[in-house]
């Protein structure tokens, strides 16, 4: 972790997963901070800085993206989890991405169709992500606003349900459900329960798309 003052500059870095190293940071950092130092105006960006940022469609969805361990494991911890001591709080911990939808893709959500590039991404960088590169495809279809299907994951398959309801052409539910196996990610606790999971052995685990506020994009 580390503290900053509003123009950047930083004050002190350290912290965990305990009350003691994170108020010691907070010592440090309101040692450090002198007020009469600190530009009261933060400069805007450029025009240049604004136009490279990436924006939601116009016109398309948000989904929030979630994931977590179903059943007990034999927890492997590593240096982010503290090498054994913090496996547990890992261990039962809830993963959060999000998923952009175009307004194309959103548009055939609407009329009762998963759109091929938007199975393609939600495989791509979330499935797989989850469950690993054994998963190669989605076999999902809509049928009267219910999403079923499975994901073949080499010996096994993820299980799908999920439901999707749409008013005057925009979608106003979408939730997918998939139930198969995690496997274990190791990426400086980003992937939070999957940090855990014994090396070469999945563990049962659940990865959920649902609609999200646009505004919480």
């Amino acid at each position: 972790m580390s503290t900053f003052t509003a123009d950047g500059r930083k004050l002190a870095t350290g912290g965990g997963f305990e009350s003691g190293s994170v108020k010691s940071l907070l010592r440090k950092a309101l040692a450090e901070f002198k007020p009469e130092t600190v530009s009261a105006i933060v400069p805007p960006r450029d025009e240049a800085s604004l136009a490279g940022l990436n924006r939601l469609p116009e016109g398309g969805l948000v989904l929030y993206v979630t994931w977590k361990l179903i059943g007990d494991i034999d927890a492997q911890g590593n240096a982010t989890t503290g090498n054994g001591r913090y496996d547990k709080v890992f261990q039962q911990s809830i993963g959060s991405d999000r998923l952009w939808v175009r307004k194309d893709e959103a548009d055939a959500l609407a009329s009762g169709t998963l759109a091929e590039s938007l199975k393609k991404r939600m495989l791509r960088h979330h499935v797989q992500y989850v469950m690993g590169k054994e998963a190669q495809s989605l076999d999902l279809a809509i049928r009267a606003g219910r999403i079923e299907g499975s994901v073949p994951l080499g010996l096994r398959n993820a299980d799908a349900l999920g439901f999707v309801e749409a008013k005057g052409g925009r979608v106003t539910r979408f939730e997918l459900l998939l139930k198969g196996w995690g496997r274990r990610v190791e990426d400086h606790g980003f992937s939070a329960c999957l940090s855990v999971v014994p090396k070469d052995a999945p563990a049962p685990a659940a990865l959920f798309f649902e609609l999200a506020d646009p505004a919480e994009g």
